[in-house]
């Protein structure tokens, strides 16, 4: 299982990336992770700033921002990976062109299997 969060900080393109934008890139992370999407929402904030989530069948991506720091935050939640969170998260970072402040991979218990 994988739980990885990103800090993002000096977002330069976050003022200028819409939430379909970012939904693009959430989609493109997950196609790299090798899962299927299942669902996505988007909750904007006013004046700005917006939480996207993409419900997966194997679990969850999120990314919150607020333009108005220039941060952002991403969280990939998955019980599958054909590549590493961080070469996953590639098409968000490409869209927010920022820099990983914080890079975090929590330990998860994996799910028991059935006999």
């Amino acid at each position: 299982m994988i739980h990885a969060v990103f800090d993002l900080t000096n977002c330069r393109g976050l003022a200028t990336a819409t939430p379909e934008q970012i939904l693009t890139a959430m989609r493109e992370t997950a196609e790299r992770l090798g899962c299927t999407v299942r669902s996505q929402l988007i909750a904007p904030f006013q004046p700005h700033g917006a939480t996207c989530v993409l419900i997966l069948a194997e679990s969850h991506i999120t990314v919150s921002t607020w333009p108005e720091h220039r941060h952002a935050y991403i969280d990939v939640f998955t019980c599958r990976a054909d590549t590493t969170p961080a070469a996953a998260v590639q098409p968000i970072l490409n869209l927010f062109n920022g820099d990983i402040t914080h890079e975090q991979h929590v330990p998860r218990l994996p799910v028991p299997t059935t006999t």
